[in-house]
């Protein structure tokens, strides 16, 4: 019998061309590095075969940058014979070459295709994500405002969004206004000043008791887990800063350094006793949450998309 897990994201990469501050994937730091499909498929169609799960999200950094991206769409799509969405920053919908025919082969129930749901990071582009969005669709469209919007049946079609664009092969984009996010859990030190200049903080991450930041995280509340390099894992960004500390080694100390580094996601080829053991515990506190903000420390801010490559303030080059 499948074990049921109503939503997870499978994250493909560090690699983004936007930089926004907050981040909770690090991405707007200097963080490299792809997953290739290929590299886990194995595993991935032995999760197929252990989960039922209705929502796969793929994201990254900006997954339309992942070279396999187009690999991960159809090999997601057989290993759980569900639909997925790929959650992007919307920049690449036109640069993507067969991402269109990826995402239109495969219909969930032989009804949706796959999807595309937008994060639109800058406002102020806001007619530009929607005319990429026409740009990318086929056929006549379907275009739908509001985040509670409904189909002619009266079914809901948004999904929360706040733009819904469906076409005739029922591909559809679902774009979503986020320009504004809570704090990360990696972030810079007040600056400090030496020798009559000021110098910019380390990078660090937060030392919290567990417990109220465990409270207040949006991805135990949402139930949303996450697999990374064909693991499970209760929290994606928990896994990504020890991956970052590597590269872009953090201000903390060792001990909270083998703390960081100690936390290991359930591997598809655990035996059942391991994998009872690891779902039984999955939404628990473990000692990784101190790194996280607590509620008292989540001031939502707006943000600024910067493009990484010129450093100014837009989303499109």
């Amino acid at each position: 019998m499948k074990r049921h897990i109503q939503k997870l994201e499978f994250y493909i990469t560090n690699v983004c061309n936007l930089a926004c501050d907050n981040c909770n994937r690090f991405n707007d730091h200097n963080f490299r590095g792809h997953q290739l499909w290929q590299d886990y498929e194995r595993d991935y169609e032995e999760w197929g075969r252990r989960l039922d799960v209705p929502g796969l999200v793929i994201l990254g950094g900006e997954p339309l940058l992942n070279p396999s991206i187009l690999d991960w769409i159809r090999g997601l799509n057989r290993c759980f014979s569900k639909n997925v969405q790929v959650l992007t920053n919307g920049t690449r919908l036109n640069r993507t070459p067969g991402l269109y025919e990826a995402l239109a082969d495969f219909r969930s129930d032989g009804c949706w295709a796959n999807w595309v749901g937008v994060s639109v990071h800058n406002r102020t582009d806001l007619d530009r994500y929607l005319e990429e969005a026409r740009t990318f669709l086929r056929g006549a469209i379907q275009e739908y405002h509001g985040r509670n919007a409904c189909d002619h049946t009266g079914h809901p079609i948004s999904h929360g969004a706040d733009y819904t664009f469906v076409d005739a092969n029922s591909v559809s984009v679902r774009l979503w206004i986020q320009d504004s996010f809570y704090p990360a859990a990696v972030h810079r030190e007040p600056p400090t000043e030496v020798d009559g200049s000021w110098q910019p903080g380390a990078l660090t991450v937060y030392d919290n008791d567990p417990n109220l930041a465990h409270e207040a995280c949006g991805f135990v509340q949402w139930k949303n887990y996450h697999m990374i390099r064909g693991r499970l894992h209760k929290c994606g960004p928990c896994v990504l800063m020890a991956e970052f500390d590597e590269q872009n080694p953090l201000a903390i100390s060792e001990t909270d350094r083998q703390i960081m580094r100690s936390y290991q996601g359930l591997s598809a080829w655990a035996d059942d006793k391991t994998q009872h053991k690891f779902f039984k515990r999955l939404d628990r506190v473990i000692p990784q949450c101190k790194f996280c903000p607590t509620q008292a420390q989540m001031q939502n801010t707006t943000i600024a998309a910067r493009l990484k490559k010129t450093g100014s303030t837009g989303t499109f080059g």
